[in-house]
Parts: structure tokens; sequence; C-alpha cells
């Protein structure tokens, strides 16, 4: 549609005439305000503002088609174009002209009409569209490793035979390397040579200020400090000295192991190796109860672990958990929460102490080993091990103990290493881990921190005086076949290197479904093969399988994905497999899950992207085709 504005006005300059060659336009926001045509005499000078007919369109169209070859016409009509401005009068008649006003009125409401519509559809796009994944909020103790310390045995800096806490400064990088971020002091931080207080530090291992200092640097290094506090018991066998105070007890303690050997007091004392003190004495609570107040918030440190408590009852002549301590317990540390960050209470509990605890919120604050079975351990038992928490109404475990140096606890079975650091990383929860574990440390016979391969002390320490050589005879130190040094040794073969191992599941188990997602476990009793998947919705999920065959068995042959009852797709991709790797090592190649030759002894981890489905409906139906098949 054109509309034909003519005027006699605004004639435009000569040397305008370049820049209107090319047919440029002159245009207001009110539409077209000016034209060109060839000389002032063909100027008409009406108030037409209506489009032009269409009849006289076509008569337009004709006349230009029979010109539009004529040279003359051309120089006529373009060459010597004039410009032609719309004057006050004729714009505010066009721009009141109740036509175009109707115009502009359905172009501006088909605008808004336009955007109101782009609008909705956003808001309903989104309320339509798939959500993001949920991520559980986790307090820092439920993802991060505790890496549990004896000072005096980890690394000797001022070269007098003895672990401080300068030289656990002086290893910071190896706790980035591992991704540690939590460190558990064990309690031979304390001074035991006039009194053992549980609050005066030895001065060989450090002092107030260097104790601060440390706990300053790791906080800025977004890092948690812990401290063992054994509050419910005492080393003193005869059962008087205790940590509370230089008098002895008003009640002395009596070992009950004289009378029967079954009793929990007996048990307490054969796991512990220290005798159980009575929180029914007041003068107990009271003492035990400063001593928690001191480290969580006079020293602000980020938690502590304690021992057991019990209570002696008179009527039966028997020990019992004290509940009502560890309630309290909770209580002071939730009212010193109000003021700072979250704290943990942990409870160390001797492993063949664990199956008394019925009390779920204790449950989950306990350290728990993978597997207990002191023989052959097959993959069914290692299946029963975890469905027996929910057998007996109780929650996975949060912590899980990788190593221990207390010899009740220490667990002889066929299981590697290597398949108890898998479990104990990824199982889910927080594994607690023993310094040196992550090397294969033997701690029956050397309890030092193995840093290189040199004699005598393997880095721990440079002293070479005679008391320095004679205290590192006494420990039984042998560097040349477990260190620091040669598991991180470039050249070795990585896969036979624990500590390889342990960075991997440390950089492994941060993932989502590590960290929150659900647990599923099962195996096959033919193969002697047992999985566990981890996954969360909408996040990559993970497939741990551990071949238990032994040695020189026969290589499975099987299809992973129907082993699982179909939780798993088929295809998958290769995330990690010890102790050599038989798949194409790159992620983004697919294996097919349906047709696969898992070696005995060996680990592998798989992993697919996330579901359309969440987990938990998934291994819910899996679970319903089991039993009705």
């Amino acid at each position: 549609m054109s509309v034909d504005i003519r005027s006699s006005t605004a004639a435009v300059p000569e040397d305008s005439n370049s820049i209107l060659i090319d047919g440029s336009k002159v245009r207001s926001k009110f539409g077209h305000v000016a034209k060109f045509t060839s000389s002032e005499d063909n100027i008409s000078n009406d108030d037409e503002l209506y489009p032009t007919p269409i009849g006289k369109i076509s008569q337009i169209y004709s006349s230009c088609d029979q010109q539009i070859d004529n040279p003359d016409y051309f120089d006529k009509y373009f060459l010597n174009n004039q410009f032609i401005g719309l004057n006050k009068e004729e714009l505010k008649s066009y721009i009141n002209n109740n036509y175009w006003k109707r115009i502009r009125w359905i172009v501006g409401i088909s605008y808004c009409v336009f955007i109101f519509l782009l609008f909705v559809g956003a808001i309903i796009s989104i309320l339509i569209s798939p959500k993001c994944p949920h991520k559980s909020k986790l307090h820092w103790y439920e993802k991060d490793i505790i890496y549990d310390i004896d000072i005096q045995m980890f690394r000797d800096s001022n070269r007098d035979g003895h672990g401080d806490i300068k030289g656990l400064h002086e290893k910071f990088d190896y706790f980035e390397k591992n991704f540690i971020k939590t460190i558990l002091f064990r309690s031979t931080i304390f001074s035991n040579q006039d009194k053992f207080d549980l609050l005066t530090i030895n001065p060989q291992v450090a002092n107030e200020t260097n104790l601060q200092n440390f706990r300053k640097i790791l906080h800025r290094k977004d890092m948690n400090l812990m401290i063992d506090l054994p509050l419910s018991s005492t080393n003193d066998i005869n059962g008087s000295q205790w940590y509370g105070n230089i008098q002895p007890l008003s009640n002395k303690i009596k070992n009950t192991c004289e009378e029967n050997t079954l009793n929990l007091a007996c048990r307490y004392f054969l796991s512990y190796g220290r005798l159980p003190l009575d929180f029914n004495q007041l003068e107990i609570v009271n003492e035990a109860e400063i001593r928690l107040r001191y480290w969580l918030s006079t020293q602000k440190f980020d938690g502590v672990r304690v021992d057991l408590p019990l209570e002696f009852n008179e009527e039966t002549g028997l020990y019992n958990i004290s509940y009502k301590t560890i309630h309290q317990w909770n209580f002071i540390k939730n009212d010193i929460e109000k003021n700072t960050k979250t704290k943990l209470i942990l409870y160390d509990i001797p492993f063949d102490l664990n199956n008394l605890i019925t009390e779920n919120d204790l449950h989950k604050k306990i350290t728990h080993p993978v597997i207990y079975n002191q023989s052959l351990v097959n993959a069914k038992q290692l299946n029963q091990r975890i469905q027996s928490f929910k057998f007996n109404h109780l929650p996975v475990p949060k912590f899980w103990q990788f190593g221990s140096l207390r010899i009740d606890d220490e667990i002889q079975n066929n299981l590697s290493k290597q398949s108890l650091l898998t479990m104990a990383m990824l199982f889910g929860g927080t594994p607690v881990v023993l310094y040196g574990e992550e090397l294969g440390l033997e701690q029956k016979k050397s309890r030092v921190m193995l840093w290189t391969p040199d004699k005598p002390s393997g880095g721990f320490s440079s002293c070479v005086t005679t008391d320095c050589l004679r205290l590192f005879a006494l420990y039984n130190i042998d560097p040349s076949k477990t260190n620091v040094k040669r598991e991180e040794a470039i050249h070795g073969n990585e896969q036979d290197s624990l500590l390889i191992l342990f960075r991997y599941l440390a950089k492994l188990r941060r993932s989502e479904s590590f960290q929150f997602g659900l647990l599923e476990t099962g195996y096959d009793i033919e193969t002697n093969i047992f999985w566990f998947i981890r996954e969360a919705a909408g996040f990559r999920g993970y497939i741990i399988v551990l071949n238990l065959n032994e040695k020189g068995k026969e290589i499975n042959h099987l299809s992973l994905h129907e082993l699982t009852n179909y939780l798993i797709p088929k295809s998958i991709s290769y995330e990690y497999q010890w102790p050599k790797t038989y798949f194409q090592t790159s992620n983004k190649t697919h294996i097919n899950s349906d047709n696969l030759f898992l070696h005995p002894q060996s680990i592998s981890i798989f992993s697919w992207k996330s579901k359309l489905i969440q987990p938990n409906i998934l291994f819910k139906k899996a679970e319903n085709h089991l039993a009705n098949p």
C-alpha cells in the first residue's frame, strides 16, 4: 500500500543528488514524510492523504512499464530528483487522520498482546520444564573425609624424635592432594607426664599458640579440626585415678571381669583397654561437660570424638549405656551451635559393641566397619551386611571406619585392602581413615608415618642421635616396602599403589551421586560378584562391581545389565578398574553392559548419564519385579 502525499516546498540541494540516486527514503516515526519528483512543474498541492485507488495504481505501473526503456525517463525522473517535505499543516493532517490512527492503534495493541503472550509463555515453560536436580544440603562432616592422626607419629620438625604440630603443618600439601578436609587429633596430643586431664597439651607436640595458629590456618583453608576426648573411661587399672581431678575418685571403679566376662563393663574393658566411668557420679558428669564446652566453644574446635558413656545400676550391679549423658552432651552441642557453625560429637565404640546400639540418633554418630567377619567373606555376606541395617530398621551408617589402632578391631579376612577402601569411601556417609592406612601401612607393626624410603625413620624425622635411633628401632620401621614417595612414583605401577586408588576415590566421592545419592546393593552367588549402585536424581549414576573370586579362576562373562535387574542402562562408560585396565579408558566410549568380561579379584567402576526416571522409583520397581516375577 502506498500514499501519494504532494507538496510544493523544500527542494533538495543539488549537491545531495548523489545521495538520493540510490533510492534513499526520508521517513519519520509517523511514516513517509517526503518523496522525490523530477521538477516543480509536476508537483500538485492537493490534500490527498488516503491510499491511491487500485485502478490508478494499475495505470501508474502501466505507464512505468512503457517508459522504463526510455533513457530520457531516467534522466528526467531519477537523475534530477528534488526533495519535497511536508509542511506543518500537512504533517498535522497526516497525524490526525482517523485511518492512520486506527492503524497505529492496531499495531500498538498487537505489540502489547504479543509481549504479554511471551510473558505468559515464559511462565508456563518454567512450570512445565524439568526441574533442576535437587542437591541435599550436607554438613561439613557428612561430605568430607576425616583423617585420624597420631601427631607424635606423623612428622617430626624439630629433630627430637617426636612428631609435632609444626611437622603436621609441613604436610599440608599431602592433605590437599588427598582431598582431606577434616583432621582428627588422637588423645596422644595430651600431656601424660604429671596428669592426664584432657586439657593440657603435651609440650613435645605443641603449645597453646601453635595449636591456635594451626586451627586458624585450617579454617582459612575451609578445613575442620576435631580432637579425641576419652571422657567416659580411665586407663588406671586400679580404678581410682582419672582425668577430672588430682584426687582419686570417691567411689573406686571395680573391674567386673573378675565376676562375669559377658557383662557390658567387662566387654568394655576388654575392647577399649580402659575401665568405664560411672556417669551416675555427679563429679564425673560435671568434669566431662567442662571439657566438652572447653574444646567446642573456648578452643573453637569443630568436633570431638568421645567414648561410650556408661552408668552403674546398683540394683542389678551392672553397667548400662548412659543415654541420659548422651542426650545432655547433644544439648550442650546444640547450645554451642547457636553462636557458631555446626559441631560434631562422634562416638568411638569398639566394633564388637556396635550391636548394642539400638537408638537411631546414636547409631548415626558411631563408626562402623565395612565387614566384621574374621573369615572368608563372599558376595552374599557383603550384601547381607548392608541389608542388615534395613532389616533392623536402622539407617545405613553415616561413618565408616578404615583402620583402627585397637588390636581387637583389626579385621583379618580374604578381602583386599583395595576392596575395603573402595566400599568405605563410596558406600555413602563419611569415611574415617587412620593415618597411613591409605598407604597400606601395617599399624600393628609400625605406627610411624613413612614419607620416604630413607632409613632409619622413613622421612619421619632427621634426628640421628643415639636416643632417636633407639626409639626408631622400637618402632620397627621398614620404609623400603611402603612410603609416600614410593606410592607416588610416576613410573611405578599405579594400579599397585593403594595411595593412587585412595586419591581417585577421594575425588570421585565428591560427585553428587556419592554425596547424597541412593545406595542399592546386590550380588550373584554363582560368580561371587558383589555390586552396588550410587545414583542421585538428575546426576550421573555409578556402579561399582567387585569380583571376589580368587586369582587363577576363570574370567566371568556376564550381562551386568541383567545381573542388576536392569537397574543400569545397556550403554555405560568406563571410570576405573583395578588392578589392571581391560577397557578403553575414555569415559566417552560406550560399553555394552550386556556383554562384559570381569577378571577375578578386580574392582570395576562404570557410569552413565542421568536417567529420565528417578532412582528411587526405579529401585522400587526392581524390588517389586523380584518379589512378583
